[in-house]
C-alpha cells in the first residue's frame, strides 16, 4: 500500500530531526567499537555535520527536503535537479518506515522527473548497501566502482518525445 507522502524544506529547525535521522542509518557502523555511548554520539554528530556541510558544498543548488506523512518528518531526499543532470543525493527513512515502498515512490517521482526533463539521474550507493537491490530494481546501472562507493545511473529514456 502506498502512503501519501509530502516534501517539505529543511529548515534550522530540523536539525535535531536530521541527526536523529542520520543516527539511525549510521549507528551500527560504529557499534563494534570499543567506545563509550558518548563517544558514539559525539563520532556521530561531527559525522552528521561534515555530511551536511559536504552536501551542501558540493550541491548548492540542490533541493534539501524532509519526507513527511501526516505533517510528521519520517524522512529526507535531498536532490540536484541540474542542467546537465540530477543528482540523488541522499534519501533516509527513519528504521519504521522502510521497507514500506516510501523510498521507491520518492526515487520513482525523481526517476520520472529526470525523465520529463530528458536528463540522467546519477547517484552513489556503498557496495556493501541491501539498498543497491531497489536501485537495480528501478533501473540504475553501475557506471563506476571506486571500492567503496558504485556510482550508479539512470540514462535518459531515449525512446521519449522530447
Amino acid at each position: 500500500m502506498r502512503q501519501s507522502v509530502k516534501l517539505r524544506p529543511v529548515c534550522s529547525g530540523d536539525e535535531s530531526f536530521l541527526f536523529n535521522l542520520y543516527r539511525s542509518v549510521h549507528e551500527r557502523t560504529f557499534a563494534s567499537l570499543n567506545i563509550s555511548e558518548k563517544q558514539k554520539n559525539e563520532l556521530l554528530r561531527m559525522q552528521f555535520k561534515a555530511q551536511q556541510t559536504q552536501y551542501r558544498s558540493h550541491f548548492p543548488m540542490a533541493d534539501f527536503d524532509l519526507v513527511l506523512t501526516d505533517d510528521e518528518p519520517i524522512g529526507n531526499i535531498f536532490a540536484q535537479r541540474g542542467p546537465e543532470d540530477f543528482v540523488l543525493i541522499d534519501v533516509s527513512l527513519l528504521p519504521e518506515h522502510r521497507n514500506c515502498g516510501i523510498g521507491g515512490q520518492l526515487v520513482t517521482a525523481l526517476i520520472q522527473q529526470a525523465n520529463n526533463s530528458r536528463r540522467p539521474l546519477q547517484a552513489h550507493v556503498f557496495k556493501n548497501n541491501p539498498a543497491w537491490n531497489l536501485w537495480q530494481r528501478l533501473g540504475f546501472e553501475e557506471v563506476d566502482d571506486d571500492g567503496v562507493y558504485l556510482k550508479i545511473c539512470i540514462p535518459i529514456e531515449r525512446d521519449q518525445p522530447a
